[in-house]
C-alpha cells in the first residue's frame, strides 16, 4: 500500500475548496475510492485525514449496547467528528467551516504526509510545529550520542 508522504502547500478559495495533492489523491484512488475522510485532530490545530478505509475498522471499537460497557473513546471522538468529503472533477474537496476554524485555514493549507494518513495545516503553524520538532530530534539525538 503506497504511503502519504511529502509536504504540499495548495490555494483554499473563498468557498472552502483546496485541491487534494496529486500524490495523494493517487494513494486514494489506487484503493478504488473517490472521497477523502478528514476530521479535526484530536491533539494539533490541524485535520487528519487519509481514504474513507483507514476508518471503516474503527467502527468495531465502539460497542452497540445498551448498557454500560468498556468505551473506545478515542473511536467515539474520531467517528463523531469525521466526515467523507467527495473529490471533484479537479481533485478537490469542499473543507466545512468548522474544519476551517479548528485549523486556522485562510487562503492557503499545508497538505502534509504521515505515511498511513495525512495532516492539514495553517502553513505557518505547521511551519513551527515542524521546527519544534526538529529541535526536540536534535536535542534527542545529541543526548543520545547520535549528532
Amino acid at each position: 500500500m503506497k504511503a502519504f508522504f511529502g509536504t504540499f502547500v495548495n490555494k483554499v478559495d473563498a468557498k472552502g475548496r483546496v485541491s487534494v495533492p496529486a500524490p495523494f489523491r493517487a494513494v486514494i484512488q489506487g484503493r478504488g475510492l473517490h472521497s477523502v475522510a478528514l476530521h479535526p485532530s484530536l491533539i494539533e490545530p490541524c485535520l487528519e485525514g487519509a481514504g474513507f478505509d483507514r476508518f471503516e475498522n474503527l467502527e468495531s471499537e465502539i460497542p452497540d449496547s445498551f448498557a454500560p460497557v468498556k468505551r473506545n473513546e478515542i473511536a467515539e471522538l474520531v467517528m463523531g467528528e469525521l466526515r467523507e468529503l467527495l473529490l471533484d472533477g479537479d481533485g478537490r474537496i469542499v473543507l466545512p467551516d468548522e474544519f476551517i476554524a479548528k485549523a486556522n485555514l485562510k487562503d492557503q493549507a499545508t497538505f502534509i504526509g504521515q505515511g498511513k494518513f495525512f495532516q492539514i495545516w495553517e502553513p505557518v503553524a505547521i511551519a513551527a510545529a515542524t521546527e519544534a520538532k526538529r529541535q526536540r530530534v536534535i536535542a534527542a539525538l545529541k543526548q543520545n550520542g547520535g549528532a
